[in-house]
């Protein structure tokens, strides 16, 4: 088990970004007091799904240089 600031530091991350993550429903955590604690499985299912991939999709179809 991991606190999400250990997971956070392990990702490259900060922990709130993990905390938003848990809030949406992208992440699963058990809270324990106040503090947040995901399992190293969790860890590595969400580093293989979520990490990489932009945070908003662009709306545009082409980036200005393309136009």
């Amino acid at each position: 088990m991991l606190t999400l600031a250990q997971a956070a530091t392990e990702l490259g991350i900060s922990a709130a970004t993990l905390r938003h993550q848990v809030q949406g429903g992208r992440l699963t955590a058990q809270l324990f007091g106040k503090t947040y604690v995901i399992t190293t499985e969790e860890l590595a299912r969400y580093r293989a799904t979520s990490l990489g991939r932009p945070g908003r999709p662009s709306h545009r179809s082409a980036p200005p240089s393309a136009r």
